[in-house]
Parts: C-alpha cells; structure tokens; sequence
C-alpha cells in the first residue's frame, strides 16, 4: 500500500514545505454542470478541518458556483445579442443619387453596448432620401430582436411612398402590436422611438 505521497515525492514535498495538513476539496456544480473543484486548505491554523466545517464550505461553494452560472449565462445572452444587433444594423447605406452618406454606430448605453438603437438611410422616389433614427425601450437580445423588426417595417413602409406622420402612426400600430405579443410574464415595456 503505497500512499500518494511516496508516489509523488515533488508534490509531497511542496505540501510539506507549506505547511499544508488539512484540506476540503467540494465540487463546484451549477444546474448539473460541473464548473470546477474549490479547495480548502490549512497551514498556519493547527487544528484540522473536522465535520462541522464542511458544511459551510459546500454553502460557499454553491453560491459561488451560482455566482459563475449566472456570469456566464450573461456572456453568453450578451455576446448573442451582439453578434444579433450586428448583423441587423445597415452594413452599407445607400443615399441614392440626392446624398453622399458615411455613418459611425456607438450604442447610447457603452456599458451594455446592446439594445435597440438604430439608424438607418433609406432611398425614396425621385431623389428623396428618408433619414430613419429609432430606439426600442430595453437591452439584450430582445429589444435587439424588436429593432431588427422595426427597422424591417420602416422599410417597408417606406417604400410604400407614404407621408412622414402615416409611416409613423403605422409604426406605432406595430409597436402596440408587439407590446400586446409579451409572453406571460414577460417584459410588458416594450416601445420604441422613431424620427
């Protein structure tokens, strides 16, 4: 019966050479996903780690291991409605032959740097041009969603030729519309702004 310490002299070796005689290793685990193992470990107090002290270790833990699910939960919804913002918002304005356009996009909110904000140019008959700037109340993937809808609907309405204040009223139609679409429970706040 060899023990660990003979079979792994260096690490025995460093072990003494802390001080370490006594540890607590939990499993760190959020929603049945094993994020890592958090050790506990005594040196400098000469009393070992005895029952009593494993429970508020393994309470630690938990809510530790909460603490990381929900951060990377966050990245993740975060990145999603990034990449998702991104790939709504125009890549390429068009002026038509009535204007030369160049444009610069920093969301109003730099900390979250994801919610509804928009803009868009949008070429009309004879040598018109609508300058469309709209924000949908919120942050994160769903009001990333609902610009993405909005700015489709602009278009759209857009290119039916219709007067300013028609083009709006219809946009506010569509607004209480998608307000009225909430899930239970969901965000009931849903609106937006459009020049």
């Amino acid at each position: 019966n060899r023990t660990w310490a003979v079979e792994q002299p260096e690490r025995a070796a460093r072990i003494r050479e802390f001080g370490l005689h006594s540890l607590i290793s939990v499993p760190m685990r959020a929603r049945d996903t094993a994020l890592g193992i958090t050790t506990f470990m005594r040196s400098q107090n000469p009393v070992p780690f005895d029952e009593d002290d494993v429970a508020p270790a393994r309470e630690l833990v938990a809510r530790a291991a909460v603490c990381v699910d929900n951060a990377r939960r966050y990245t993740r919804e975060h990145t999603a409605a990034l990449v998702l913002q991104e790939s709504l918002l125009p890549h390429t304005l068009r002026g038509g032959t009535a204007l030369d356009v160049a444009s610069s996009y920093l969301p109003a909110d730099a900390k979250d740097g994801v919610g509804g904000d928009w803009f868009d140019v949008i070429p009309l008959s004879g040598a018109r041009v609508g300058l469309v700037i709209g924000d949908v109340v919120g942050h994160g993937i769903s009001a990333a969603a609902t610009m993405g809808r909005l700015r489709t609907a602009v278009q759209t309405l857009a290119d039916m030729d219709l007067a300013p204040d028609e083009l709006l009223a219809r946009l506010d139609d569509l607004v209480m519309r998608l307000s009225e679409e909430e899930p239970a429970g969901g965000k009931a706040d849903r609106g937006g702004t459009t020049v």
